[in-house]
């Protein structure tokens, strides 16, 4: 076929060239005989296009697709507007009609009812429509979105994808939508290179996507999209979007792909961009589609390891097997768990039931206990301000001895010296301040010092600084958390969770988390001892937690009968046990190596810096664990002497 088979003129010497419109030029009232048809003359792309009429083409595939024309409904000139009922249906979606007709989509009669016709191109040539009825409504005959059957030779092609071109030295971006609407929505809020997938999402029960995505091998498709850096899924957030997506990204690849949140309660872009009456959803507009568009998830890509890949740490497992983690020198508490770099702990418990001063106590154990490992901390700590009451409470439990002096059991100041030198290298606690905090490099202000982001910069310096065996966040209620309203809670908290875990695995450390239960319920008149799944916000706590910690205490004791008044009431029969013991539980271990799940009690004395004893052990451990073979706090000033020579092996400090 040639150009001259269809009346338009031809010029062999030029690529491209403008000429008058055969179509439309005859029933023009204004401007006729004017140039508006484009034709380009490039061998094996041999296009036309209109500007006044849209009438277009590719004569390379013309014939094949004539059929396609002649059922497909489209006027032979396109209108300026829409019908009344047409028009008051894009209103109510929130659609630009100018938008609309620019993208050629045009309206007929179908049935006596008015119908809307998505064309779909390749280059210039009309290859498929997509159908919508304007009035369908559940329960009606028939069906809302129909094409043009197979027989006619149609081809499936994502609509738009004739509109994609790139800018130079921009990035190469294109948003995938699951409908016409939400393509028609971004680009009404003046996004460009949308296109909507032709075929709507899978249902759930769908195996078998060998036809329904064949139009990603099609040469055209491939052709555009070899050279996109970035695809935006913004398909529906129920659950065939999300198989859509997700089956997408696989056969797109994944590391260039990325999807929309939308806000808690809505369902696509559109109800975003426009609202929902009927679901009372208020319409988010321009701010809402942009917050959608900035705010994107990656998705998650699982490598594909071989025995290969992991040949030398196969060879350590079969000489040591799986070894358990450092412990702190208490067999009653090393037996319920030890740490691992790469795992995460997850430590709750009731208000008062110590957990920021066993934290302390253990982390500083486990120092003690290997201290040729050298072992280094990170500890992210505001609720325990101000740092220099810190690091005297880190001193008191080193040594068991009072940080004050002029008291009986006082550090010496030469000692106090040697724990606070001891502190200084082992310990390194963030605590950034409005006047005192790390910008690097203008990604964080005085506004979002304590977020993630920014304490993942300062655990970051610091593991290739100093290079930290772990880190401890005290608590995760003190971390300013960024949460898109878009997104719920217990999914926030949940991608939170993850990213820890990764920098936990990637950076080689072990993360230690204190967090607060949700709830705090009465058992008689103490409260009851909670579990990991109490947490606030999300289950994610219980199941993400390689080791998940609780400390509990039933302070409140019923007095004897002779030691209440007559007439008491209920708070009289009651007294405050400040020695009632601490009983640690491990609720979760993931493996097996690191530990058990089981409870032991502890006994805290406030007296020695806030050190546990295990409870009811018999005098030989307790001494153990009084000391975890370290400093006797009570030795004489000549034998606190021998302790920093190293003459008193089973009672010295490592410093």
């Amino acid at each position: 076929m040639n150009f001259s088979d269809l009346g338009i003129k031809e010029q062999p010497d030029k690529i491209r060239y403008a000429t008058i419109c055969p179509h439309c030029n005859d029933s023009r009232q204004k401007h006729k005989n004017v140039p508006c048809l484009t034709v380009n003359n490039e061998e094996g792309n041999r296009w036309f296009k209109c500007n006044h009429c849209l009438w277009s083409g590719n004569l390379d595939i013309y014939e094949k697709y004539d059929k396609v024309r002649e059922k497909s409904y489209m006027p032979k000139q396109f209108p300026e507007v829409y019908s009344q009922e047409v028009m008051a249906y894009w209103k109510r979606r929130g659609i630009d009609y100018k938008i609309a007709l620019k993208e050629r989509v045009y309206e007929f009669q179908f049935a006596k009812r008015p119908a809307l016709g998505f064309p779909v191109y390749q280059n210039q040539t009309l290859v498929n429509v997509k159908f919508l009825n304007i009035r369908w409504q559940h329960g009606d005959d028939g069906t809302k979105w129909w094409q043009l059957p197979k027989s006619l030779g149609t081809k499936i092609l994502p609509w738009g994808l004739n509109t994609i071109e790139f800018e130079k030295d921009k990035p190469r971006v294109v948003v995938h939508t699951e409908g016409e609407i939400d393509r028609l929505t971004w680009l009404t809020a003046g996004y460009k290179n949308i296109i909507s997938e032709p075929q709507g999402a899978p249902s759930l029960e769908s195996t078998d996507f060998k036809d329904k995505f064949a139009y990603v091998e099609d040469p055209y498709f491939k052709n555009i999209f070899k050279d996109v850096q970035k695809i935006i899924f913004s398909t529906d957030g129920d659950e065939p979007g999300k198989k859509l997506r997700n089956h997408l990204a696989l056969l797109l690849g994944k590391e260039r792909c990325k999807f929309i949140n939308y806000p808690v309660g809505y369902k696509d872009i559109n109800e975003v961009w426009a609202g929902d009456e009927k679901k009372g959803l208020k319409a988010l507009g321009q701010e809402g589609v942009d917050e959608c568009y900035q705010n994107l998830s990656s998705f998650p890509v699982k490598g594909i390891i071989t025995p290969q890949d992991v040949r030398d740490e196969l060879k350590i497992l079969s000489e040591e097997g799986f070894k358990p983690g450092l412990g702190i020198g208490v067999p009653e508490i090393d037996r319920l768990f030890t740490l691992k770099p790469k795992h995460i702990t997850f430590l709750t418990g009731t208000p008062s039931a110590g957990k920021s001063v066993f934290t302390r106590w253990y982390i500083t154990e486990l120092i003690k206990h290997n201290d040729k490992q050298n072992l280094k901390w990170g500890w992210f700590s505001p609720e325990n301000r101000p740092v220099g009451r810190e690091i005297a409470k880190i001193a008191e439990v080193i040594t068991g001895q009072y940080y004050k002096k002029g008291w009986g059991n006082s550090m010496s100041d030469d000692l106090r010296d040697k724990t606070v030198r001891f502190i200084a290298k082992h310990f390194f606690i963030i605590s950034p301040d409005r006047k005192n905090y790390e910008t690097w490099g203008d990604k964080i202000d005085a506004n979002r010092m304590n977020t993630m982001d920014s304490i993942l910069y300062y655990l970051t310096y610091l593991k290739k600084t100093e290079d930290i065996f772990g880190f401890i966040i005290d608590a995760w209620n003190k971390v300013e958390h960024e949460q898109p309203k878009y997104i719920p809670e217990t999914t926030f908290i949940s991608q939170q969770l993850d990213r820890l875990i990764d920098f936990c695995d990637y950076n080689n450390v072990h993360g230690w988390v204190i967090v607060h239960p949700r709830k705090i319920e009465q058992q008689g008149v103490n409260y009851k001892m909670p579990s990991l799944y109490d947490i606030k916000g999300s289950s994610a706590w219980k199941e993400k937690a390689d080791i998940g910690i609780i400390l509990h205490r039933y302070t409140n004791k019923k007095k004897k009968k002779g030691e209440i008044p007559e007439g008491a009431d209920d708070d009289d029969k009651y007294y405050v046990d400040q020695d009632a013991p601490t009983i640690l539980r491990t609720e979760k271990i993931r493996f097996e190596e690191t530990g058990v799940m089981d409870r032991i009690k502890l006994r805290m004395d406030c007296k020695k810096g806030g050190r546990f004893y295990v409870v009811d052990a018999d005098k030989e451990k307790q001494q153990v664990a009084d000391v975890a073979g370290k400093l006797n706090p009570h030795v004489s000033d000549e034998e606190e002497d021998d302790v920093f020579n190293g003459v008193l092996e089973d009672k010295k400090l490592p410093f």
